[in-house]
């Protein structure tokens, strides 16, 4: 694969890359001040999904949805890490 396939794939991987994902990045990054390592924004996004307060209240009303979005994006998260990595730099 040359280098110019790799960075059409990136572009096109980019492209279709969800707008959650974007906004969170994005939203990561302004908030962190000289943290901006794939580690902690991936830390961040954890932080965001995984078992909170947004899956008791949403378990309070009785609707499982939150739990269902949250699996989901943690999935995608694990499977995409070289995309959020390629995202962080387009947005510094």
């Amino acid at each position: 694969m040359t280098n110019e396939e790799y960075e059409l794939l990136v572009t096109k991987a980019l492209e279709n890359a969800p707008e959650w994902l974007f906004a969170d990045i994005e939203n990561i990054i302004k908030d962190s001040k000289d943290n901006n390592r794939i580690s902690f924004v991936i830390s961040e996004l954890y932080k965001r999904y995984t078992f909170n307060f947004t899956h008791l209240f949403a378990a309070m009303d009785q609707n499982s949805e939150w739990s269902v979005i949250s699996r989901e994006r943690l999935n995608f998260i694990d499977n995409n890490i070289d995309l959020i990595q390629a995202m962080m730099k387009k947005y510094q």
